[in-house]
């Protein structure tokens, strides 16, 4: 692996000698390494089976986020090395627990909610781990959830043979009763997208940072949701971004319905250990003849 990390280097224009070279725990999809040659230090990642898009995807993301102010790695170089060679080089954030910042992140997390656009989408399409994920605009917020969330991860779902007849019923009943359900017309928020409690690092002096993004512009209620889904997120955190941006009436019972979108990519990817809690949420909102 160190080889397409080195090429990424030269290509960058730093041929200095690599004095460190640590792997880096977090996520399930990329290798990722913290890497110091003379010249400085840098975050790579390197995964041999993405699509040849997967990091400039990633780049785009960190961009519209820093453009909107919020606090990223600095995304230095998309090598392409060609099929199973891909390397993206960040600047190195030294993660620190000596500072807490949970209030300081309850703002970014408001500040970058409080961007809007008219549409729901984004003009290009990214990835929620490795699976694509389609952001044709749309007007409508429920129907871009109802078709290019929802609606995409059941045809993905059904194909790799995750849902059964009860499943695949109820998930399309919630997909036509999904207004009704929703019943709310939220402005259009710049999303992280993937905000579970493994996408942000406590910086230098305490300062919060967002990383890994999967960004499109929706109901900020679908980042909220995802937080409380896999835990990682304090109470002083929730205060905050309350109080800056205090969510509209309702959100309670719409939480689960966008938590099912991120629980269809855990069972597309990881499989059936995610199927009760697919189950469990679909059981809540639909009622069905099997």
């Amino acid at each position: 692996m160190i080889q397409p990390v080195q090429a990424a280097l030269k290509a960058y224009g730093d041929e200095g000698e690599i004095k460190r070279w640590d792997s880096v725990s977090g996520g399930s999809i990329n290798d990722t390494y913290y890497v110091r040659t003379k010249n400085r230090e840098y975050f790579a990642k390197f995964n041999p089976t993405a699509e040849s898009d997967f990091f400039q995807a990633e780049v785009d993301g960190l961009t519209i986020l820093e453009q909107n102010g919020v606090p990223v790695p600095k995304p230095l170089f998309n090598y392409k090395g060609g099929v199973g060679k891909n390397v993206l080089l960040l600047d190195w954030l030294a993660p620190t627990t000596s500072v807490k910042s949970d209030n300081k992140l309850g703002s970014v997390v408001a500040n970058m909610h409080a961007c809007h656009s008219e549409k729901a989408g984004l003009s290009h399409s990214n990835f929620i781990g490795e699976l694509r994920q389609c952001n044709d605009q749309k007007d409508d917020w429920v129907e871009f959830y109802r078709d290019l969330r929802l609606g995409y991860l059941q045809s993905v779902a059904k194909e790799k043979g995750l849902l059964t007849k009860e499943r695949q019923s109820r998930l399309t009943r919630l997909r036509e009763n999904l207004h009704t359900l929703i019943n709310h017309n939220p402005q259009k928020s710049l999303l992280h997208g993937d905000l579970w409690g493994g996408n942000w690092l406590n910086g230098k002096g305490g300062k919060p940072y967002l990383i890994d993004p999967a960004v499109y512009y929706g109901d900020r209620e679908v980042d909220i949701a995802f937080t409380y889904l896999f835990g990682g997120y304090s109470e002083a955190f929730y205060q905050q971004y309350e109080e800056e941006y205090p969510l509209d009436k309702g959100f309670e019972d719409r939480f689960p319905i966008y938590q099912l979108y991120y629980l269809l990519v855990h069972l597309v990817i990881f499989g059936e250990s995610y199927g009760s809690a697919v189950d469990r949420i679909l059981k809540r909102y639909t009622t069905i003849h099997v």
